[in-house]
């Protein structure tokens, strides 16, 4: 079975360097997966079907998830709730259990500190909490093809996955009755 330190030259590739965040993530990566009993594998990268990565943060553990258990969110295995926490779960949909992992130890290395050195010397209950917990995956978030899709009733986009909203009687995106992140300038016609 693989350590963590084996996954830092795929972590350096990918994220394109090594920190705390990547060490980390690798860390609560593999140790999820031991919790469901899977085993981690280096190459070639598991195709675990019934695995499903609850994301707290969109920082760097998030690429070591990725790194360790190839899982990806267009395949609809990684849900992201930025709560701005170093933390993730693990759900087996087959199993139905699930485990969060949270960081617990803030010490950090200072800059003059070998930083694969500093965390080769912590364990993992010196890290991290775990905690079984229950999640029940909502209408839509199940992978898979789309569950529904609607139309927005106002910009014409398709809606997948139950995330149309009612309004005043009318089928709306949530950028349509919510507010966008973005603001229409011109549209560029092809």
């Amino acid at each position: 079975m693989p350590i963590w330190q084996d996954y830092l030259d795929k972590a350096n590739a990918y994220h394109g360097h090594i920190c705390g965040g990547q060490i980390l993530g690798i860390r609560m990566a593999l140790l999820g997966l031991r919790l469901l009993g899977l085993e981690p594998q280096l190459q070639p990268q598991p195709d675990y079907r019934d695995l499903v990565i609850y994301l707290e943060s969109d920082r760097c553990v998030a690429d070591a998830a990725y790194v360790v258990t190839g899982v990806t969110i267009g395949r609809r295995r990684v849900k992201l709730h930025n709560y701005g926490k170093t933390a993730m779960s693990f759900l087996d949909l087959k199993s139905g259990q699930a485990y969060r992992i949270s960081v617990t130890d803030h010490e950090r290395p200072d800059k003059s500190q070998d930083l694969v050195a500093f965390w080769a010397n912590k364990k993992d209950q010196d890290i991290f909490r775990v905690q079984k917990v229950n999640i029940q995956l909502k209408p839509g978030e199940e992978p898979g093809p789309p569950s529904k899709v609607a139309l927005c009733q106002k910009c014409g986009d398709e809606v997948m996955d139950h995330r149309d909203v009612q309004v005043a009687g009318q089928t709306l995106c949530r950028a349509c009755a919510e507010g966008s992140y973005y603001e229409a300038l011109v549209e560029i016609k092809l």
